[in-house]
């Protein structure tokens, strides 16, 4: 069910979010020793069928997972695999099916370190994996991710920009959304979510922001990081396929709210997206699951326990009456990380033209419904950047 408007009907707390998030994680570790990680539903395997893991590789990898300590190496088994079909693939020159396979192989990797929570150099081992891996075939994507960096505060923010395949030249420059990770997100997975902007003349760059991606070597996240947007602005001008005065920015979860802080902060920005993003966060804080607590506190680069000094610092509730820039936001009834209604909050609250889409049955980032969000998204957009393809 889509709901176009804000609904007094949603509540804050649903008595699933409750009880999920307080399931420890060694009954969840319990649950896979016993009957494996196949045990994972429908909705919870969306996101790794989306990014492009065949249904029977995602099948044998949980069939694999005896315990959260076996994740990681199940994953690593498949990204093997698919390595060895894309050499395969090779040997008979078929081109387009190697590129996939070895696609797949680097999101294995990204997918591997989900949950390694004590042992941050193997996390870091892993993901860099994955980067290695699809910076080789990014070149060769349809149309291709060109590597970038956003140089900000002395440091290069690495991403993937991807333009529209347009037949004239004319139609550039082109506006630009960038992506901007959640916590558990990294640009070698959000930049495939590209399609639906890219079919409507919009350039996509998918960004590791600081505390996610490549980017976690070089800085966390961290409060005060709004001035972002000048440098993102500042990219665009720079380069030649892009309009600085038609650039947006899209944030996941936490990115979410940070998308809105962005735009508070630089009027220029012409447009922002939040999906599934905290509003006031502290009321909940205590009640989010250890691994979510865990994962948030890993892309700020600080010990689980010193959230609660920060978490008002993240609140929206005195910077969305400011943002005037026109505002989408996804929220979804079935969110168990961050409570439903906080979307709706942030819908209320903000200052400026707004449309909120809420999908009553997604998930967290709306995930099971990456496809439909996406293109109502990109929809919306063109139409703010006045696009009539």
């Amino acid at each position: 069910m889509v709901i176009e408007q804000p609904m007094s009907s949603i509540t804050w707390l649903t008595p699933r979010f409750i009880v999920a998030n307080r399931v420890p994680p060694f009954a969840i570790d319990l649950a896979f020793r016993i009957a494996s990680a196949a045990i994972l539903s429908r909705t919870g395997r969306y996101r790794f069928l989306f990014a492009g893991i065949g249904a029977r590789q995602l099948a044998m990898t949980l069939r694999h997972i005896r315990g959260l300590h076996a994740w990681p190496s199940a994953w690593v088994r498949t990204a093997h695999h698919y390595l060895s079909a894309a050499a395969e693939h090779r040997r008979h020159g078929a081109w387009r099916e190697a590129i996939s396979c070895q696609r797949a192989a680097a999101l294995c990797y990204h997918f591997a370190q989900l949950f390694v929570i004590d042992d941050i150099l193997r996390r870091r081992a892993l993901y860099r994996e994955a980067a290695r891996l699809f910076r080789a075939v990014a070149p060769l994507l349809t149309p291709p991710a060109e590597p970038i960096a956003v140089p900000w505060r002395g440091f290069n923010l690495p991403g993937y920009l991807r333009l529209p395949q347009q037949p004239s030249p004319r139609s550039q420059p082109f506006p630009l959304v960038v992506f901007l990770n959640g916590s558990s997100t990294a640009k070698e997975e959000t930049v495939h979510w590209a399609q639906p902007f890219l079919a409507r003349g919009i350039a996509v760059l998918a960004l590791d922001t600081p505390g996610s991606g490549e980017a976690w070597d070089q800085l966390p996240a961290a409060p005060g990081q709004e001035d972002l947007a000048d440098a993102l602005l500042c990219f665009a001008e720079g380069h030649p396929a892009l309009s600085a005065d038609r650039v947006a920015v899209l944030g996941l979860s936490l990115r979410g709210a940070y998308a809105v802080q962005l735009g508070a902060h630089q009027p220029a920005l012409a447009a922002v997206l939040a999906v599934t993003p905290p509003f006031l966060p502290r009321p909940y804080l205590k009640l989010l699951h250890p691994l979510v607590r865990h994962d948030v506190a890993f892309s700020l680069g600080i010990p689980p326990t010193m959230l609660e000094q920060l978490v008002d610092r993240l609140a929206l509730s005195d910077i969305a009456p400011r943002l005037r820039q026109p505002l989408f936001v996804v929220g979804a009834g079935n969110d168990l990380v961050v409570p439903p209604a906080e979307a709706v909050r942030l819908y209320r609250a903000a200052g400026g033209p707004k449309r909120l889409l809420y999908l009553e049955r997604a998930n967290h980032v709306a995930f099971t419904h990456l496809e439909q969000w996406t293109t109502v998204a990109a929809e919306w957009l063109a139409d703010r950047f006045a696009l009539h393809l």
